[in-house]
């Protein structure tokens, strides 16, 4: 089992039992209490768990990487913002890709007069849309997110990645669960990093919607050069500095009011 894995099974188990024990942990991962708390580290170093001795607990006033609905509660104003702006670049006749996340969400909900084409792997999106006689609904296939318990109900692996590579739309609207300057946009699994390479590879143009609180946090993949987006939206937050950092990247960066 590789990092990213076990560091998705001690996310699972931090949520489940509010905290973890090194030793246990080596033995249910077959792995050395070494290479344990080394992850643990690692993880909260990203904010995601709080360090104790011997092992690890829940993140105190913090909110994990699988908690979209917790997620879905925070920074609800920034993310409407955020989905207002976005609605502009969509013209009739536009097919969209609408990856799944709490930013990309409240854009489906501004989707009630434009004329539109609009496929996504994620079923809380789908289900906003699905009777909209304005909107071409598809849905990728595949097999539904293990972390349906934590809220999150998208569409991943290799049927989802085989139908994203059967279509070319004109813009992708994308999500991340952080963004780092040096590793890119970042989410917590492979299954959905490489979901979201496939939907990055199928699109004319890439649209991210992002709110501030993600920026410079870490999550446990890479999956997207920053180069690799045309647009960045996010909210007021972000420093002048940042934006600069961004466009001399080839970065459009918006900010949503």
């Amino acid at each position: 089992m590789n990092a990213v894995k076990r560091m998705n099974e001690i996310s699972r188990l931090v949520e489940e039992q509010g905290s973890v024990n090194v030793n246990d942990l080596a033995k249910r991962l077959k792995v050395t209490p070494k290479t344990i708390r080394l992850d643990l580290d690692k993880m909260a170093e990203m904010d995601l768990v709080e360090r104790v001795h011997g092992g690890a607990i829940l993140k105190r006033n913090g909110i994990s990487a699988f908690q979209i609905q917790a997620r879905q509660r925070t920074n609800v104003p920034q993310k409407e913002s955020i989905a207002r702006q976005a609605l502009t670049h969509i013209e009739p006749k536009d097919t969209l890709i609408l990856d799944g996340g709490s930013t990309t969400l409240p854009l489906a909900r501004l989707l009630n007069q434009q004329f539109v084409t609009v496929m996504t792997n994620d079923l809380r999106i789908a289900l906003e849309v699905v009777d909209r006689l304005n909107i071409d609904l598809f849905l990728t296939g595949g097999k539904i997110s293990s972390h349906r318990r934590e809220g999150i109900y998208t569409l991943l692996g290799s049927d989802a990645e085989n139908m994203l590579g059967r279509y070319r739309v004109h813009k992708l609207f994308l999500a991340a669960t952080a963004v780092d300057f040096e590793n890119g946009l970042m989410v917590y699994s492979e299954d959905l990093a490489e979901t979201k390479k496939a939907m990055i590879a199928s699109a004319d143009q890439v649209i991210c919607l992002v709110d501030y609180s993600k920026f410079h946090k870490q999550a446990f993949t890479p999956f997207a050069k920053l180069e690799e987006i045309d647009i960045l939206i996010t909210d007021s937050r972000i420093p002048e500095e940042d934006i600069r950092a961004l466009e001399e990247r080839g970065v459009k960066v918006e900010v949503a009011k």
